[in-house]
């Protein structure tokens, strides 16, 4: 036995509900999975005559056996029960008490919206996937999967397929059909499941559906509704959009399990796949029963959809993601050929936000091409994962940012940095030129903090790179003019080895340094670390935007400061 997929999903959610329901077709292993997932749970089918009898009898009396909580098996058999288990969930107030599961979709679905609304969480369980078929050790060829289909029971005890499928169909007939009830004719019925399989992969229509198995169109579409009730087939929408296309409203047709669809067009063997006319249509169900299986396993709910105009484009099926749709060609052949990306890249074309592509084939190499990814059956799920986790990244990094910088900040930002830093920076550069004579080299060095950040180089302030510098250092790390998260700026000319001194330390720091905060912009300048006060300033940034900057004064002041650090050095000070 192995842990299915859906496990981690159904232990978390136990934890956060009174009750979690486990919903799927007969024999998908919701039994088996909800014993192994809550081996201290007790269990109690209500398929046998005496507990169903006691539930329906004495509900409250049948309940009070099960203070530590319970695994009830085939709860649509007393869904009066269901009324009692709001009371009991209402009275206690806490969660992890009961583990339900059902196979009749629409008769369970319908009894939980009445009594367990928002007290329970739904979960379905259908039969494996593909990752889960061959870690029970089953074969991962396709036509060997297409053949005896994904049920539990027959990998796990490799049973013949064929025999097992025609038991599980013959026991679906005799129970489930006659207990939904409004269906005499078992006979045609049978012939109608078997004339859907042999629809398999296409558009609904109801009138020759009927019209073939000898019933009305009501009745067909009434036999459907039962088939889909009871997870033997699903019907895929089609994508609706605004396009100035006409797009086909009917749904495609596909069975939940396709080892019972091949069952059911008479294949008796996994050779007799590989020749045969629907081999197509069969590994395009299994492409969309697996899409399926994963949306399910993690609990979520489908997402998918298929595209088809009035001129005959199509695209096999449409993956939502947060970003837009991936578009899904499903090819059965085990060659890749340019063939395969024509309608791919015409939908793309039409359907504008199609964020990526992706073709699944009978193959077993996975390649990636310029636009599209091309994988096996066997590692689809994996790729609806990656695209699935490439949307939580991007998610998370939006939530995770900082907050995005005001755009009056900004234009504030590029004042201080226009009429103040570049002017002075280019101003003292000048001035300086005197100064290379008396020294080995005098470079310049510039640094940014703001809060946890700080980097520094020599061109962050150059006015070719202050954009990037900008983007890259200040408003992609949370900018604002606030008092509590202020911006440092500052620049540095290093004067390297005075030429008029003996001292192995003759070096000379000229730093300028701005504040940027809540309301103003403050300014000092040292030599050395030690700061020159009367150059030191505080002004609004209302000020620095109408007022006229006397640069000069404030160079030569600088100028007169760095003669007499010289003149210190040149003593030996």
């Amino acid at each position: 036995m192995i842990e299915r997929q859906i496990t981690p999903r159904l232990v978390s959610l136990f934890e956060q509900y009174p009750f979690v329901t486990v919903t799927g077709p007969r024999q998908s292993g919701k039994t088996t999975l909800c014993r192994a997932a809550f081996p201290g749970l007790a269990y109690v089918s209500l398929e046998a005559p005496d507990q169903r009898e006691f539930a329906e009898s004495d509900p409250r009396g049948f309940l009070s056996q099960f203070n530590n909580g319970a695994i009830l098996d085939e709860i649509q058999h007393v869904p009066e029960l269901l009324s009692y288990l709001q009371v009991l969930a209402d009275d206690s107030g806490r969660n992890s008490q009961f583990v339900l599961t059902g196979s009749e979709q629409f008769r369970l679905s319908e009894a939980i919206s009445q009594s367990l609304a928002g007290r329970t969480a739904l979960l379905r369980l259908l039969p494996f996937s593909m990752a889960e078929r061959q870690r029970i050790g089953a074969s991962g060829e396709i036509d060997d999967a297409l053949f005896s289909g994904f049920y539990p029971r027959i990998l796990d005890q490799n049973l013949n397929p064929r025999q097992a499928l025609g038991d599980y169909f013959e026991t679906y007939v005799e129970r489930d059909v006659r207990r939904l009830g409004g269906i005499r004719d078992l006979s045609g019925f049978r012939r109608f499941v078997r004339l859907c399989a042999g629809r398999v992969s296409q558009l609904v229509n109801l009138s020759s559906l009927g019209a073939d198995a000898g019933v009305s169109h009501t009745t067909a579409r009434e036999w459907l509704s039962v088939l889909e009730t009871s997870y033997i087939i699903l019907r895929l929408q089609p994508f609706y959009s605004n396009l100035r296309k006409r797009l086909v409203k009917s749904p495609k047709l596909y069975f939940y399990d396709v080892g019972l669809a091949s069952y059911l067009i008479g294949i008796e063997s996994s050779r007799q796949v590989a020749t045969h006319p629907l081999r197509g249509p069969l590994f395009e169900n299994a492409v969309v029963a697996e899409a399926l299986k994963y949306r399910f396993n993690r609990g979520m709910n489908p997402n998918l959809s298929f595209y088809r105009d009035s001129s005959g484009l199509e695209c096999d099926l449409l993956y939502e993601t947060g970003d837009g749709l991936t578009a899904i060609e499903v090819k059965s052949g085990s060659t890749v050929v340019s063939d395969y990306f024509g309608s791919l890249n015409r939908v793309a074309e039409i359907v504008t936000h199609i964020s990526a592509k992706a073709v699944v084939y009978g193959g077993i190499a996975r390649q990636s091409r310029s636009d599209c990814e091309v994988v096996p059956l066997g590692g689809f799920a994996s790729t609806l994962e990656r695209m699935d986790v490439d949307q939580e990244v991007i998610a998370f990094v939006q939530e995770n940012m900082g907050f995005e910088a005001d755009a009056s900040d900004i234009d504030t930002l590029d004042v201080v940095y226009q009429r103040r830093i570049l002017q002075i920076i280019w101003h003292i550069q000048n001035a300086l030129a005197p100064f290379e004579r008396l020294f080995r080299g005098i470079y310049q060095q510039s640094y940014i903090s703001l809060g946890q950040h700080r980097v520094n180089s020599s061109s962050l302030l150059t006015s070719g790179n202050w954009d990037r510098t900008k983007s890259d250092h200040i408003v992609t790390r949370g900018f604002s003019l606030t008092e509590d998260k202020p911006l440092n700026i500052e620049h540095q000319f290093v004067f390297s080895d005075y030429t008029g001194s003996r001292e192995i330390d003759s070096n000379l720091i000229l730093s300028i340094s701005w504040k940027l905060s809540g309301e103003s912009l403050s300014q000092s300048v040292a030599i050395d670390q030690e700061g020159i006060a009367e150059l030191e300033e505080s002004i609004s940034y209302s000020e620095l935007q109408d007022g006229v900057i006397d640069r000069d004064l404030f160079v030569a002041k600088i100028m007169t400061h760095i003669m007499g650090r010289i003149v210190n050095l040149s003593e030996g000070r």
